[in-house]
């Protein structure tokens, strides 16, 4: 488009010539806007930003392995960016949560691989797509009346319930964990052993407080669990701690990170779990715990007031979760 562009005004009369320019300058802008934001954080694992979630790149002598797929809106672009790495098949993506940001690409980004598992359940020479199996039950038949199925050809082709999902692919081993109602009932975090990256999807999302859905099966007591565990895979750059050598956390969006964030990023929940706790067992109602600022001192930097999560809903999803925890089970009796 450009080289046309620039031809063009060769043939051209001067007072066209600043019509000609703008238009090479809006090409330009446009062209830019086209790219997404990819680092290399190891030899062998790119991030792409920008995709709608981050979208995490393995590359080996079996092709190419992905985390998450990004919106379907940016599906064509997570696409481009991929081959921009790589000419290598896409031979699987793993979603890490029923999320549209981490699942809207499933059909174009998955179309243009082959398939890791000759037995995969689909004749279909597309990429492999392993999720947990409610990522699949959201996806085809949601709980939310007023949800419509995703299409078909995003839906995970492979499914696992187990603790584990492991495997070994371009020379590294792989593992899969469930870490169900964290933010959701379908949280996965995928572990590059070998390369020493934990790509978490959104159970960190450094940008605010974690986002809590108890409608999906979100608990403040499975987010903490899932930082517990986050912790104990991740390796602290100790104690030559000017080496570069550290594990490497890809959160769903936002930045990557490493031990002393997620730290800093476990504790600042665990304190204002705690707040809320105390409040809960004083008999204060929400009203009166919003009113009482349990998030002071971490509102200004996780904290928003508008957009699609802001600080009262996270505080009303942690009291809601530890007010429900602390009633009777039906027909218990004292």
């Amino acid at each position: 488009m450009l080289r046309a562009t620039m031809n063009a005004a060769r043939f051209c009369s001067k007072s066209t010539l600043g019509v000609i320019a703008a238009a090479l300058v809006f090409a330009a802008v446009d062209a830019r806007a086209q790219q997404l934001d990819t680092i290399q954080i190891r030899p062998n694992v790119w991030v792409i930003f920008g995709a709608g979630g981050n979208v995490t790149v393995h590359l080996g002598e079996d092709g190419v392995i992905l985390v998450d797929s990004g919106s379907e809106a940016m599906a064509d672009r997570t696409l481009a960016a991929v081959r921009a790495i790589t000419k290598a098949p896409i031979r699987m993506i793993i979603n890490t949560s029923a999320d549209p940001e981490h699942v809207g690409g499933n059909d174009k980004v998955g179309a243009a691989g082959v398939p890791i598992n000759p037995d995969n359940f689909t004749d279909e020479e597309r990429a492999t797509v392993l999720s947990h199996e409610n990522v699949l039950q959201r996806m085809s038949a949601p709980k939310n009346r007023n949800e419509k199925p995703a299409p078909t050809a995003m839906w995970p082709t492979e499914t696992f319930t187990s603790k584990y999902r492991s495997f070994y692919v371009n020379d590294e081993a792989v593992q899969v964990i469930r870490q169900l109602g964290a933010v959701s009932d379908g949280d996965v975090l995928v572990h590059f052993r070998r390369a020493d990256v934990i790509v978490t999807g959104d159970i960190v999302d450094l940008r605010h407080f974690p986002v809590i859905d108890p409608a999906k099966g979100g608990s403040i007591q499975g987010e903490l669990e899932a930082l517990n565990r986050l912790l104990d895979l991740t390796v602290p750059p100790m104690p030559l701690v000017l080496k570069p050598g550290r594990t490497i956390v890809v959160p769903g969006h936002g930045r990557i990170s490493d031990y002393g964030e997620l730290v800093d990023y476990r504790d600042m929940v665990t304190t204002i779990k705690d707040i809320i706790e105390d409040m809960v067992k004083k008999g204060m109602t929400l009203e009166q715990v919003k009113a009482a600022n349990p998030t002071a001192g971490y509102r200004k930097r996780y904290g928003s007031d508008t957009g699609p999560w802001t600080t009262d809903m996270f505080v009303e999803a942690i009291y809601n979760g530890l007010k429900n925890a602390t009633k009777p089970s039906a027909g218990k009796t004292n």
